[in-house]
């Protein structure tokens, strides 16, 4: 008998193993996929389909087959999120609509950016705390961006109620097409855009520090281009957002999970609003 006999493997076996490789890693995704979802399992769990529940009971059929498990830990609702979104909304605009009407210093305005950043710092971080960290943030974001939309209004008068209008016409319609599939956010769509969240980030970095870059500048076009540019991301982001959320659903993900999930939401709310203020304001001028 050769020795160096090998065994060949079973076709069969090699592909079914490589089809649960490919089907693993197509469930799991890349890093931008597994991020923010990744946080909420971490911190939440996914004690509302019974796994990990602190009370959870196993049911049987009546032929004796077990069922799943069932569990008295609420699980998160993608309504309950939206009506959440809502909330942060409402507290934004009440704020904002104070800082619009009376007159408040730019500087003040600018201490509230820096903390409302560091709110969002904050949450992102530390989930469990966004019930009380969003409601914050939402309050001081809205401080500046009343401010802010008041600055734009100043230069382009009727702006920012345009800019409100279609903020909310925007996000139905991007819910809509994400509830119908007429776009499906895949593991790749999801990578795209954190790649073109990192970039705008890095040229929003360096306008900061006074660096020239071509096609951005306070010119009437270059408030429209980045303003497309960051209307984009902000829509590709609700896309992400939307996923996360239903993602989080059908893996149980508790209830309490809610906020953060929100809380995202409303980001993508605000760079929304901003993108489209931003652009309005440059196709008046």
């Amino acid at each position: 008998m050769n020795s160096d006999f090998q065994p060949v493997p079973d076709p069969v076996q090699t592909t079914g193993t490589m089809a649960g490789r490919r089907n693993r890693r197509r469930q799991s995704g890349s890093w931008a996929v597994r991020s923010n979802f990744s946080r909420m399992e971490r911190e939440f769990g996914t004690g509302a389909l019974g796994s990990g529940a602190v009370a959870t009971a196993v049911m049987t059929r009546p032929g004796g087959g077990p069922l799943p498990p069932v569990s008295d830990v609420k699980p998160l609702v993608e309504s309950d999120v939206l009506g959440k979104v809502g909330v942060l909304t409402l507290i934004a605009i009440g704020v904002g609509g104070l800082s619009f009407a009376f007159p408040i210093p730019i500087g003040f305005a600018l201490v509230c950016v820096v903390v409302a950043l560091g709110l969002g710092v904050w949450a992102t971080f530390r989930p469990r705390a966004a019930r009380v960290l969003a409601p914050a943030f939402a309050a001081t974001e809205g401080l500046a961006l009343g401010v802010i939309s008041k600055l734009y209004d100043t230069q382009s008068h009727g702006v920012v109620p345009l800019a409100v209008v279609l903020t909310v016409a925007v996000f139905v319609g991007v819910l809509i097409a994400y509830r119908t599939r007429l776009v499906r956010v895949t593991n790749r769509f999801i990578s795209m855009t954190i790649v073109a969240g990192f970039a705008l980030l890095a040229v929003m970095l360096a306008v900061i520090l006074g660096l020239s870059l071509p096609g951005i500048g306070s010119s009437a076009t270059g408030l429209i281009v980045f303003g497309v540019v960051y209307l984009i991301v902000a829509i590709l982001d609700l896309f992400v957002d939307f996923e996360m959320v239903n993602r989080a659903a059908l893996a149980g993900v508790p209830a309490e999970a809610e906020w953060y999930a929100a809380f995202s939401i409303f980001l993508a709310v605000v760079m929304l609003y901003l993108g489209l203020l931003r652009l309005l304001a440059g196709a008046r001028r």
